[in-house]
């Protein structure tokens, strides 16, 4: 079915384009739809695309050689992910999987380098993502490497809480999935989150995390 501009519009990268120029980039733009835990994309891949969560929920990750998952990052509606291949023509650098049943549209690497080279708001914007992207890298490893698994649950249930607020995730995570996010096992996550109950910050209910004292919970992820 044929990309309406408007959602396109709602991608930073194309967000300054005219209504013509959007029309030229709908175009060239696919939509595929995928269930949940199909693959998106593998990492290593050669001729990525930039690829545009429309709806669902797709999770951007790597896994070890002896089949541990760490998840880099989780991309709700209205978010890019796979930008660096489709700028650099290089490998994907993790794979893409979907949580739950989503859309998906993808705009492959010779059709945004020509928007690149001949739009420079497009330049600017690609700029901005890879900062941010940056930026993200950056607190990952910082979360990883120097808060303990207790203060990384407890950052992940402010963030999760945080986006459903937005509406940018329409469910809560799994143990297992915050485990994958929290680089851990799911009963490392288990043990943080009875110790987050035991402090006050928060109560478990039907296996979900209810935040009781959101300073509590900020004090104990380090914010």
């Amino acid at each position: 079915m044929p990309v309406e501009r408007d959602v396109l519009r709602q991608i930073p990268l194309f967000a300054s384009l005219s209504d013509d120029d959007l029309q030229l980039v709908a175009n060239m733009t696919v939509e595929r739809s995928y269930e949940r835990g199909d693959v998106v994309l593998l990492e290593g891949d050669m001729g990525g695309a930039l690829c545009y969560v429309y709806t669902g929920l797709v999770k951007v990750f790597k896994t070890s050689p002896e089949g541990k998952e760490q998840v880099l990052r989780l991309i709700a509606p209205g978010h890019t992910f796979n930008d660096v291949p489709a700028l650099d023509g290089g490998p994907n650098p993790a794979s893409a999987a979907a949580m739950e049943a989503s859309v998906v549209y993808q705009i492959w690497r010779a059709e945004l380098q020509k928007l690149i080279t001949t739009r420079p708001a497009v330049a600017m914007a690609v700029v901005r993502t890879l900062a941010q992207a940056l930026r993200h890298l950056v607190t990952l490893v910082e979360d990883l490497s120097l808060r303990h698994v207790t203060a990384r649950v407890a950052k992940l249930l402010l963030t999760q809480e945080e986006e459903q607020v937005g509406k940018r995730l329409v469910r809560q995570l799994t143990q297992q999935e915050m485990a994958a996010m929290a680089g851990t096992a799911r009963e490392v996550v288990g043990r943080a989150l009875k110790e987050l109950e035991s402090s006050g910050a928060i109560e478990m209910r039907q296996g979900r995390a209810v935040i009781l004292n959101r300073e509590r919970l900020r004090m104990l992820a380090g914010s």
